[in-house]
């Protein structure tokens, strides 16, 4: 296995960890900031894992930049479209805060100090 996770991730309810072997449809799913350091390994299975092709609607959510805490672009519904992205299940009444917190318990976006 030449990539590893640093951390579990949740993808569609299922828990994935550093040492599971994940499928290439998921681990596009997965930014890469929860990945390990990559070795020439790993760049050799991202060319693999292009090669494959996406299917319809993925690929492209994993890249997906976390809306500001504050200010402009901040609001409850853009920290619901980037939980939804990366599959961090929240609550229908969820307040922003509560969505900023369940992102970063999953790994999704770093604590803010």
């Amino acid at each position: 296995m030449s990539r590893r996770l640093i951390a579990y991730v949740h993808i569609d309810g299922i828990p994935y960890g550093p040492d599971d072997k994940i499928p290439a449809a998921i681990t596009r799913r997965i930014g890469e900031h929860a990945w390990a350091d990559t070795d020439a390994d790993a760049d050799a299975d991202a060319d693999a894992d292009a090669d494959a092709g996406d299917v319809a609607g993925e690929g492209s959510g994993g890249d997906v930049e976390a809306p500001p805490r504050s200010g402009r672009g901040s609001g409850v519904e853009a920290w619901r479209a980037f939980a939804e992205q990366h599959d961090v299940e929240v609550a229908a009444d969820a307040s922003r805060e509560d969505i900023i917190a369940a992102c970063e318990t999953a790994g999704v976006i770093e604590r803010e100090e």
